[in-house]
C-alpha cells in the first residue's frame, strides 16, 4: 500500500514538475500562452516573444499571475494606428485619428486572444455601443479572450 502511494506521488510530482524547481514566472507563463498559438515553436521565437512582448508587458504590470495579458497590453502598447476596413474585407493600417467616429472598428485581435475573456468582453461591449466591431483575422468576437 505504501509503495503504491509513493508511486502515485511520484507520478503526480512528475506531471506537475519537481518541488525543487522554481515556479514559473509571469513572463514564462505569458510566453507559454503566446507559443500555444504558434507553430512551430523554436528557441528564436521563444526568445523573441519573451523579450519583445512578455518581459516588457510584465514590467508595466500588464501580465496576470496566470500569464494572461491585461487589457492594457492591447490598449496601451501599440502605436496610434488602427485597422480600417476596405471593400472586399481587407484591412488597411491608418492613423487612428483618421477613423475616430467611424461606424466600423476593425480590431487587431492577435493580442486579444491572450487577454482575459472578461476584460475583452467588457472592452468589446463598450465599443459596440457606438459602432460595429469586428476582428481583422475573422475571429468571431465571442471567441476572443484567454480562458
Amino acid at each position: 500500500m505504501i509503495a503504491r502511494l509513493a508511486a502515485a506521488a511520484l507520478v503526480l510530482a512528475a506531471g506537475c514538475g519537481s518541488s525543487s524547481a522554481e515556479p514559473a514566472s509571469r513572463v514564462e507563463r505569458c510566453t507559454e500562452r503566446f507559443l500555444s498559438r504558434t507553430e512551430p515553436e523554436t528557441a528564436e521565437i521563444r526568445r523573441y516573444v519573451e523579450k519583445a512582448y512578455c518581459a516588457p508587458f510584465d514590467q508595466r504590470g500588464w501580465v496576470h499571475d496566470d500569464g494572461a495579458l491585461r487589457l492594457a497590453a492591447y490598449t496601451q502598447s501599440g502605436a496610434e494606428e488602427c485597422q480600417q476596413a476596405q471593400p472586399g474585407g481587407a484591412g488597411q493600417t491608418v492613423p487612428c485619428a483618421e477613423i475616430e467616429g467611424s461606424a466600423l472598428e476593425v480590431l487587431d485581435c492577435a493580442l486579444l486572444h491572450l487577454v482575459r475573456r472578461s476584460e475583452v468582453r467588457e472592452y468589446v461591449e463598450g465599443l459596440q455601443r457606438t459602432r460595429d466591431v469586428r476582428c481583422d483575422d475573422g475571429t468571431p468576437l465571442d471567441d476572443l479572450g484567454a480562458r
